[in-house]
């Protein structure tokens, strides 16, 4: 049996100096040299639109006490599924309203033929403006992916196709009327995805794109035994070559009081969704397999007012009494008591200064790695929650249940 080499370092720098002597340049060009100080700054991203989604996908501080990636990452696949009304569309239009706010550009494929003008420019995404806005609507699945391949070339910050499953490939859209009876192929869409998927990948990774899939879910032929019936659109592409998979799911409808202008009378309307969202894949941190909650705002899209109270509220900086009395106090020491989460959402809205004092305080938690209690104690500030009475948890069943 031959010798394994003493100094494997040796060989690898000996094959490194052969190289670079015959293909100095393109060698270059595709060596990628890594340290541990890049682990002391967040990969480039974008903000997903939601604190909580953010936190999820790469909030969590890493060893240096750095969130690896809090937000959908650049250069990178990500993809989104789940019901329908589960706030998909909701949160890649947040995206994009972030990166347009920030002066970056946004392409947004809808092979679906359902973007409303209306609850985009509520979500801010700025419709008006073809220089950091552009939708389209291709007729075909090839159409938009050579449409998305130019985009992504010229350095767009971020591409959504919504929804994968959506495109019909050319072939069916060509088709005459005397093969109207004729079935597609089964898994063509999905051979196409698996065609050019790694070609985007490659492109994106240069021009630090970001990627976007939005898919449906659909009933897995043939499914037998344990595990899930259903599974996302798109194909096995989609799972290999996206970074992030996050899975949506409604687990509950807000109500509030409005006035029935057909019965004249004051009915509970549905106001808003609570969603659960489950990091299936993550290659950015840690997160892989975790569950958080998040809202959204009939109308308005992502709720982080909400949000950033549930957490408070969960942390002990409100506190939550009996008949769905909240309490806050300020570090001034006045006190806010207001019944329901409601009225205290609505208390924020109605003065920004209150809120931007609750979440100056719930977001450094966030990113500290420090319990909430550590993080109020060095800074003096004295928790409302009781020494014998437990915050509330943002994840427990509790919490899914509103009181007006």
């Amino acid at each position: 049996m031959a010798k394994a080499s003493a100094t494997p370092v040796g060989a690898l720098a000996k094959a490194r100096a052969f190289a670079l002597d015959k293909r100095k340049e393109e060698f270059e060009n595709v060596r990628v040299k890594m340290s541990a100080d890049d682990m002391k700054e967040s990969l480039p991203h974008i903000s997903s639109g939601s604190i909580v989604l953010d936190h999820l996908i790469g909030g969590i501080p890493n060893s240096f006490g750095v969130a690896p990636c809090p937000g959908f990452p650049r250069g990178r696949v990500s993809q989104i599924w789940g019901h329908e009304g589960a706030g998909k569309t909701s949160i890649a239009l947040s995206a994009a309203a972030q990166v347009c706010r920030e002066g970056g550009t946004v392409l947004y494929v809808d092979w679906e033929n359902d973007i409303v003008p209306d609850y985009a420019m509520a979500l801010g995404v700025p419709v008006t403006d073809e220089n950091k806005f552009e939708l389209l609507q291709p007729d075909n699945l090839e159409d938009g992916i050579k449409y998305a391949l130019i985009y992504a070339a010229a350095g767009a910050d971020l591409i959504v196709f919504d929804s994968v499953g959506a495109a019909i490939p050319r072939r069916l859209t060509d088709r005459d009327l005397s093969e109207a009876a004729e079935q597609g192929k089964v898994g063509e869409v999905q051979a196409v995805w698996s065609q050019e998927l790694p070609n985007l990948k490659r492109i994106i990774a240069r021009s630090g794109t970001a990627v976007i899939g939005i898919s449906q879910i659909r009933a897995e032929i043939g499914k037998m035994g344990h595990g899930p019936s259903t599974k996302p659109q798109g194909g096995n592409a989609w799972k290999f070559y996206a970074s992030v998979r996050l899975e949506l799911r409604r687990v509950q409808y807000e109500q509030a009081k409005e006035m029935n202008n057909l019965t004249h009378k004051v009915e509970d309307k549905v106001s808003g969704s609570v969603v659960k969202v489950k990091a299936v894949k993550c290659k950015m941190s840690r997160s892989q397999g975790r569950e958080e909650i998040f809202y959204l705002r009939g109308g308005q899209g992502v709720d982080n007012i909400r949000s950033i109270l549930e957490i408070a509220i969960s942390h002990g900086f409100i506190k939550k009494q009996g008949a769905g009395w909240f309490t806050w106090t300020k570090p001034d020491g006045s006190a806010l008591k207001l019944q329901g989460i409601e009225k205290m959402r609505q208390h924020m809205v109605d003065n920004p200064a209150d809120f931007k004092l609750v979440d100056s305080i719930v977001r450094p938690v966030l990113g500290s790695g420090e319990s909430a209690k550590q993080f109020v104690e060095d800074d003096d500030y004295e928790p409302v929650v009781g020494e014998d009475e437990p915050p509330v948890d943002l994840m427990s069943d509790a919490s899914l249940s509103f009181d007006d």
